[in-house]
């Protein structure tokens, strides 16, 4: 199956660069089981990883019945999104990031919990989990170990951007060109290797909509050494002023203070 419409619409941030990428078909809601989709946009200064569950007709409803805290019959918004807050740090903490070489924690910047219709007697229903992590050098790695209940599909597309060359996008062994990968059940490779994406951002590529990615950014990049050798050389010339003045005889150090002092001053007296 293809990713929604509402999973590929979930940010309007990131409308347009979508719009660009191929139509996926609406993914109907399986019966009995649970099913997982991964979508990876890469940026030029970032990727967006789009974590979404979709729970079936089933195991949807019994669910709702536990969303439903005032036992009213109706999920409320507080209570719908009470429980994407416990989960969301449930999911994260099974999933592995390594960008550039470097393992970080996953945080979502958006939790997003879509049931459609809020009578816990309804049935299937999702939640979005959205996070934005900065990447300098193009290269992310993603494990997911977490252990969905009931576990239908799993879809993980890497998304053809404009401006963007994706060189690498496999899942251990698995490597297809359309960089969508789709299998039922649980994938070993998912969990220990993971999705291994490396990419070109083209000098159009567009940033992520995200906020600054300064601190990301700023820890792949080596440091630049210029300031600390300019301000070293700086330290030095000052110090060896300093020497200079204290071995020259008194007369001639007085004699050139009171030079220094007569052409810099604006007093008139």
């Amino acid at each position: 199956m293809r990713f929604a419409t509402r999973v590929l619409g979930g940010v309007s941030g990131v409308a347009l660069a979508i719009a660009a990428t191929p139509a996926r078909a609406h993914v109907a809601p399986a019966q009995g089981e649970n099913n997982r989709y991964i979508k990876v946009l890469p940026f030029g200064d970032r990727v967006r990883i789009a974590y979404t569950i979709f729970y079936g007709e089933t195991p949807g409803r019994a669910l709702r019945r536990a969303l439903d805290t005032d036992h009213d019959g109706l999920i409320s918004d507080g209570e719908a999104q009470a429980y994407g807050d416990k989960l969301a740090p449930q999911v994260a903490a099974a999933l592995e990031l390594e960008v550039d070489g470097v393992r970080q924690p996953l945080t979502w910047t958006e939790v997003s919990v879509g049931l459609g219709m809020p009578a816990t007697t309804a049935g299937a229903w999702s939640i979005d989990l959205v996070a934005w992590p900065c990447t300098a050098a193009h290269h992310v790695v993603l494990r997911d170990k977490y252990d969905l209940p009931l576990i239908g599909e799993t879809e993980l597309w890497v998304v053809d951007m404009p401006n963007i060359h994706i060189d690498r996008a496999r899942i251990g062994a698995m490597d297809d060109p359309t960089h969508d990968f789709q299998f039922t059940g649980r994938l070993r490779e998912l969990a220990s290797e993971g999705l291994d994406l490396t990419y070109t951002a083209g000098p159009h590529a567009g940033p992520g909509f995200a906020g600054a990615c300064s601190t990301g950014a700023a820890a792949a990049r080596p440091a630049p050494r210029w300031p600390l050798l300019l301000t070293a050389g700086a330290g030095a010339l000052l110090g060896l002023l300093l020497l200079l003045r204290r071995r020259a005889p008194p007369g001639r150090r007085r004699g050139t203070e009171s030079k220094l002092s007569s052409a810099g001053s604006t007093d008139p007296e």
